[in-house]
């Protein structure tokens, strides 16, 4: 395409490059995280869950920890968003029990002895630990998905990762990062079959439909992971319930 010559001329002399109408998309990321952080948090607040929001990991361990009883015992469900809070150290310097939730088997599952879980040296010890994670004094858990109606979403295998976060436990602790909030219950459960169901198939090495052709088909696979599902329209009675929203893409 041939151009005048006083286009051809301001073309020249601009000597623009590609990268220079680029913005700090970093800084865009954690307005946009901050501002659907908030909004979600004050939808909880109004549902009667206490709620923050941490724009990074290390306020988010900070916040959590603030809330967590020197000398507590600690269930802690099966979540990547818990993990990334890097707690160990700081748990044990509080004096805090932890139960980690690969721990936890009743008395059929110690019998079936799964792949990738801590066995007690005996079933009745098993139990004993599936007990006391239920009644632990502090449960951490995270979430498949948050609405912004103030929801909290979680889809699970066996119920061991979300029953602690029901009821038990004296206090209850969600983290989630602001990938998991969503407009409704119908986009958590669509993150969840498109997102969270096929990326946690993955960390189990199990090629279930969701996995093979990406779209969640409700497979019947005996070890499918999408069996419980709960839904906290609100703050459970009588419970001492928090979420902590963080600015950060955390677990799946």
């Amino acid at each position: 395409m041939e151009y005048s010559h006083g286009l051809e001329e301001l073309l020249r002399t601009w000597n623009l490059r590609i990268r220079d109408s680029a913005h700090d998309v970093e800084a865009i990321r954690r307005r946009f995280y901050r501002s659907k952080g908030e909004a979600a948090v004050g939808a909880l607040k109004k549902n009667g869950f206490a709620a923050y929001y941490a724009p990074t990991v290390a306020e988010a361990a900070a916040q959590v920890l603030s809330l967590v009883p020197p000398g507590a015992s600690v269930g802690v469900g099966d979540s990547h968003s818990v993990y990334a809070l890097d707690l160990d150290e700081a748990l044990a310097a509080k004096g805090c029990r932890v139960i980690p939730g690969r721990g936890v088997l009743t008395g059929t599952g110690y019998d079936l002895r799964p792949q990738g879980h801590y066995l007690a040296p005996t079933r009745d010890l098993a139990r004993e630990i599936l007990a006391a994670y239920l009644t632990a004094d502090v449960f951490l858990l995270g979430a498949n998905a948050i609405t912004m109606e103030g929801e909290l979403v979680n889809v699970d295998g066996a119920g061991s990762r979300v029953v602690g976060g029901i009821f038990g436990p004296d206090r209850i602790i969600v983290v989630a990062g602001a990938n998991k909030l969503v407009p409704d219950e119908r986009a958590a459960r669509e993150r969840i079959a498109f997102i969270a169901a096929p990326m946690n198939n993955l960390k189990y090495d199990r090629a279930c439909a969701c996995v093979c052709t990406g779209v969640c088909r409700g497979c019947r696979d005996p070890e499918r992971i999408c069996n419980v599902t709960t839904i906290l329209h609100k703050r459970p009675m009588r419970s001492d319930y928090h979420v902590v929203i963080v600015g950060e893409d955390l677990g799946f």
